[in-house]
């Protein structure tokens, strides 16, 4: 017959002999600790799921328009990684600023189109309001003149207005797109 070997209590930790090998705690009252712990750890996980569930209820149109903007900015650091900035053509250190060629405000058709978004220095970005001189004279080299004089067009169409369905499939779409990127 085998020697049962001591083992310490999860609760105490004191040394002790178990009865059976799945045996964790010295007695019943490190048992009873033990079962209220384990209760209090399942409804804390229960309240953060339904608390979860509150807020995706309570968040508004604009709240999903910020959602997405944080992850498609996100998507266009990781995928201009490695380029110089797109308006002074200098390296850019860190992650960089999703900058936009048409400002958000007055263009928000295409404030989630890809070529109107490229990463910029903080200098330029923030200090320089774009130094959309700069940038427009980069931009045409950067995505070729077709594709800028589509930009321009687009940008001066009517008002895009996303609904929260739309909006949810483009942050699943741009998280998708983030971790194919950060895995090549």
């Amino acid at each position: 017959m085998k020697e049962i070997k001591s083992k310490k209590c999860a609760v105490c930790g004191d040394e002790f002999i178990p009865f059976r090998s799945t045996q964790k705690v010295c007695g019943m009252s490190c048992a009873i600790s033990l079962g209220k712990s384990n209760i209090q750890k399942q409804n804390a996980k229960a309240w953060q799921k339904e608390k979860k569930i509150r807020k995706e209820k309570l968040k508004t149109h604009r709240d999903y328009l910020n959602d997405l903007q944080k992850i498609f900015n996100e998507f266009i650091r990781v995928r201009d990684k490695g380029k110089p900035c797109v308006s002074c053509g200098c390296i850019v250190n860190g992650n960089g600023h999703a900058s936009h060629f048409f400002a958000v405000g007055s263009h928000p058709n295409v404030r989630f189109n890809e070529d109107n978004v490229h990463v910029s220095c903080v200098e330029c970005n923030l200090h320089r309001h774009g130094n959309l001189a700069e940038y427009s004279l980069r931009l045409p080299k950067r995505i070729g003149q077709e594709r800028f004089d589509m930009l321009v067009i687009k940008a001066k169409q009517s008002l895009l207005k996303l609904s929260i369905p739309e909006i949810k499939e483009k942050i699943e779409y741009y998280r998708k797109r983030i971790k194919e990127l950060k895995t090549k």
